[in-house]
């Protein structure tokens, strides 16, 4: 689907020297510091969602890649359920979810996101619109296995559902 062309090792460098100072809790930002309101960023994903749903995929594909430089470092484990168990804490810790695992094989999970930051408290739109959680979780859980995961929301608080629940799928 998508070509990765990687023109700017330093861009991915900055990125990563940025996820340094926040884990450090160090300013990325002088004045305004790390934190914005999340209304911000959910208006600016919703709004395109509904305008531009063809650009949904295109959206999951940026975050696998997201998920495989920034997220995949940080996780331990060889197996699936390893794996993700180790990535649990951290939705909770970067405040853009409650995780929960509610079935983990190595072939297949299931999770859902409590408190999702990019879609709850929204009205029913009738859409699933957290391609940027589904594809950051493929990049991040597919790295560390070697091989290629789907990841696809089944459920979604802005297609009004009470959680955002997951299906992990690793491709043979």
């Amino acid at each position: 689907m998508c070509k990765v062309i990687d023109r700017s090792p330093e861009l991915v460098d900055k990125l990563q020297e940025c996820y340094t100072l926040y884990n450090n809790n160090q300013p990325i930002r002088p004045t305004l510091g790390n934190e914005m309101q999340i209304l911000y960023m959910r208006e600016r994903q919703t709004i395109t969602a509904l305008l531009f749903p063809e650009l949904l995929k295109m959206q999951y594909e940026v975050a696998r890649i997201l998920g495989e430089k920034f997220i995949a470092p940080y996780l331990t484990g060889k197996t699936l359920p390893e794996i993700m168990q180790s990535n649990q804490p951290i939705a909770k810790e970067h405040g853009y979810a409650i995780q929960e695992i509610v079935e983990c094989r190595e072939d297949f999970a299931v999770y859902r996101n409590y408190e999702c930051a990019d879609c709850y408290g929204l009205p029913n739109i009738g859409m699933k619109i957290c391609v940027y959680e589904a594809g950051t979780a493929a990049g991040c859980l597919g790295l560390p296995l070697g091989k290629r995961v789907e990841v696809t929301e089944v459920k979604c608080c802005a297609n009004g559902d009470p959680y955002c629940e997951f299906e992990v799928r690793v491709m043979e």
